[in-house]
């Protein structure tokens, strides 16, 4: 009832629609700016818990990591993640990162999260203005590749 009531009352499917215009835009146009890197899939929505698309090159790849650009819902805001193919990557690679100091948060579960690594943004930035929101993504991503061009598992 109470989601009945939200679509009736307010403009929440209007504002879920505008989202999902946003996130395609920024996915669309990283590709373009980030030819290197190969995009994979669409847009996954979570459930409302986190919307997110993500991207690999051939060094991560070969590293069973990839980047995913994430929206998380509820506290309405964009978060770069670092994360595994899989949870035995993620394992791996936290197993590696979690007695080094990094500027990125480090997941506290790689069995129970879904990124090794992540980068909030800025919480408070205007979403409504693409271009930045594209601009702070890829710089967060590329933060993260370079950080991780010199980490190796074994």
């Amino acid at each position: 009832m109470t989601y009945k009531k939200l679509i009736q009352t307010t403009e929440l499917e209007k504002s879920y629609q505008e989202f999902l215009r946003l996130f395609r835009f920024l996915r669309v146009e990283l590709e373009k700016e980030m030819p290197d890197y190969r995009f994979q899939g669409n847009i996954v929505e979570n459930g409302m818990d986190y919307s997110y698309f993500q991207f690999t090159n051939d060094t991560l790849k070969k590293k069973g990591l990839k980047i995913a650009v994430t929206f998380v819902h509820r506290d309405f805001q964009f978060e770069v993640w670092l994360s595994g193919f899989n949870r035995k990557f993620q394992c791996r690679y936290y197993e590696l990162l979690k007695d080094t100091k990094q500027p990125f948060f480090l997941t506290g579960d790689p069995n129970r999260s879904d990124y090794i690594l992540r980068i909030p943004l800025d919480q408070t930035m205007d979403i409504s203005d693409g271009g930045r929101v594209l601009s702070e993504i890829k710089e967060a991503a590329l933060r993260l590749l370079g950080y991780m061009e010199g980490v190796e598992a074994t």
